[in-house]
């Protein structure tokens, strides 16, 4: 099914421009509950409350305000905010191409989809393509959402994601970290590389991962809408974590590894056919049945 665009916006570069659309790249498949009144089992509703008039307002009634000083706003009507994102500030304006390993992931923020918009199709393959060629992504800005956001262009599959990111304000200092100061030694480092060369992959394979969680938990909703009595487990005693000795403990998944990673190779090599051999004449005779 084709996927529906959600907005359009236009990619500047130089004089370039190149009208592009967006669309949904990812979706979370997580599950979600509805919160039910547990007496009675009707759904809740959510209410907005105003102290000073002591009751419940309707969502039409608000407006968004920014606190300056205690209990004082400056109030904006969703018309006001809009005036601010005039479609000459919709352009996802170019400021510089890089190389994507300079760009650390958790700068990403949310990924989209673009497609080009009509008439942009020539400059967009033509944009994608030769940024595929060099290897680099564009860092660009996009006012969108009541915000200027950073992004980031990148060529993928026959086209552009887009990525919004967090500015360098937003992401918390990893220097507050209690890394408590430990020393490694040659030999601990050497083991660790050795595990890790056993469990590394050419290529990293998506579709070799699912949420075995979501799946539990769906079984568990199937039994219950089918009357199946659900015994509750008591959950056992946690224990305290097991001090081992980091040496022996490398040793131990090294070893644990090893078989996985051979069975892997054995059912990746190409299979040969069976050499057949002349059958020897047995020298045992059949018991009687």
């Amino acid at each position: 099914m084709a996927l529906r665009p959600l907005r359009n916006a236009t990619i500047t570069f130089g004089l370039v421009n190149i009208p592009v659309r967006f669309y949904t790249a990812t979706r979370s498949e997580d599950i979600h509950f509805n919160l039910l009144h547990g007496s009675c089992g009707s759904r809740v509703n959510r209410k907005w409350w105003c102290p000073k008039h002591e009751e419940a307002i309707e969502s039409g009634e608000m407006i968004r305000g920014y606190e300056v000083a205690k209990n004082q706003y400056v109030t904006f009507t969703d018309d006001e905010l809009e005036l601010l994102e005039n479609d000459g500030n919709r352009a996802l304006e170019i400021t510089e191409f890089v190389d994507l390993e300079q760009v650390d992931p958790v700068f990403f923020e949310k990924a989209y989809y673009l497609g080009p918009a009509p008439g942009g199709g020539k400059t967009y393959r033509l944009l994608a393509t030769a940024m595929k060629k060099q290897n680099k992504v564009a860092v660009a800005r996009w006012v969108s959402g009541h915000r200027e956001h950073l992004v980031l262009l990148r060529p993928f599959e026959e086209g552009l994601v887009l990525h919004t990111m967090y500015y360098a304000d937003e992401v918390r200092d990893f220097s507050a970290i209690d890394l408590e100061g430990a020393e490694v030694r040659d030999k601990e480092i050497a083991l660790a590389e050795m595990l890790i060369n056993e469990l590394t992959e050419e290529r990293f394979d998506p579709l070799a991962y699912k949420d075995t969680y979501r799946e539990r938990l769906m079984d568990r909703i199937r039994a219950k809408s089918e009357g199946e009595l659900i015994v509750s487990e008591t959950p056992g005693q946690e224990k305290a974590a097991e001090v081992v000795d980091i040496m022996e403990a490398l040793r131990r998944s090294l070893e644990g590894s090893a078989k996985p990673a051979a069975a892997k190779r054995e059912r990746a090599a190409p299979k040969r056919a069976p050499v057949r051999e002349a059958a020897a004449p047995s020298s045992k005779k059949k018991r009687a049945s």
